[in-house]
């Protein structure tokens, strides 16, 4: 699918709800919505420099941080249109959004504060200040915890959503320079991809390090599919590398060569495909790679037929 615009991409994320795909098409200062199941382009709604997505369920609807303006921009999940923005005081990269206490978490990357936005009046709430560069947050319903990366640190800030507090500091060595975050709500285990190839996994809910994968450097985003237990990671350098979660914590499996700037990536949690963007100063594309029939937890993705 090429969506048009020239540029480039950040974070992708899915809503299982609709069978969308959500891109930030940071290029194109726009959300483009994919419908998955015809693969075809729902939507582009003009939000500024997007990054960040996260869904409410609940209430119906998207928040995506932008950076240029700085905003979290509000949009009804239904229709895709833009309902609202509400000034952070600087640029958005990550969000996140805790469906207990309806607040969006949003990381603010020039003063390494964390936004909390009171998701149901669409008000800036308080700030968590964190220190370091924020490169990932995650909400996790099974530890009703929110994890942040940190990537000048090599740390994960576990933040207490009843109180808006940080409650825990766990290195994540020997990863290092932080990125793309996953969890496994299940297991309690957290998946946290350095910029130095490492993958560490550690335990949720005591931050121990159970094991440590090889993965591609310059792993950016990472997704993980609950259903096969595996997780995604995307590197620039143009390599998928695909991790099995096992019962004594995860092993490489693959590295997939897809097109090179491919640095974002997520995984429908019923088919299985991965869609990963990518995109140059020409063109921009989103591509979906599709399981093996009866796909299992031992084999990998390959690109479609028609991406």
């Amino acid at each position: 699918l090429d969506p048009r615009a020239p540029g480039f991409f950040d974070y992708l994320q899915f809503d299982e709800k609709y069978r969308r795909l959500l891109v930030a098409h940071t290029g194109s200062r726009t959300l483009d919505v994919i419908d998955v199941n015809d693969n075809s382009i729902l939507r582009q709604e003009s939000v500024g420099d997007a990054h960040g997505i996260a869904v409410d369920v609940k209430d119906g609807k998207y928040f995506v941080g932008t950076s240029r303006p700085a905003y979290v921009v509000v949009l009804g999940r239904k229709f895709v249109v833009k309902d609202d923005q509400i000034p952070v005081g600087g640029p958005i990269d990550a969000v996140a959004f805790d469906p207990n206490n309806d607040m969006v978490y949003a990381d603010r990357f020039d003063n390494n504060t964390i936004v909390v936005v009171n998701g149901k009046t669409n008000k800036l709430y308080t700030s968590i200040p964190v220190g370091g560069g924020l490169e990932y947050i995650i909400y996790d319903p099974g530890t009703d915890r929110i994890y942040q990366n940190v990537e000048s640190t090599g740390d994960i800030v576990v933040v207490d959503p009843k109180v808006n507090r940080i409650i825990a500091n766990w290195h994540a060595a020997p990863a290092t320079q932080l990125h793309g975050l996953a969890v496994d709500s299940v297991t309690h285990r957290l998946f946290t991809a350095g910029d130095n190839g490492k993958l560490a996994v550690l335990d949720a809910t005591s931050g121990a390090v159970i094991t440590t994968v090889d993965i591609a450097p310059s792993v950016d985003q990472i997704a993980f599919d609950p259903g096969l237990r595996r997780v995604y990671c995307a590197s620039g350098l143009g390599l998928l590398s695909v991790v099995q979660e096992t019962a004594t914590g995860a092993e490489h499996i693959a590295d997939i060569t897809v097109p090179r700037r491919t640095h974002s990536v997520a995984v429908d949690p019923v088919t299985h495909a991965v869609w990963v963007a990518y995109g140059s100063s020409d063109d921009d594309y989103v591509m979906k790679l599709l399981p093996p029939a009866g796909a299992t937890a031992a084999s990998t993705p390959a690109p479609s037929a028609s991406p």
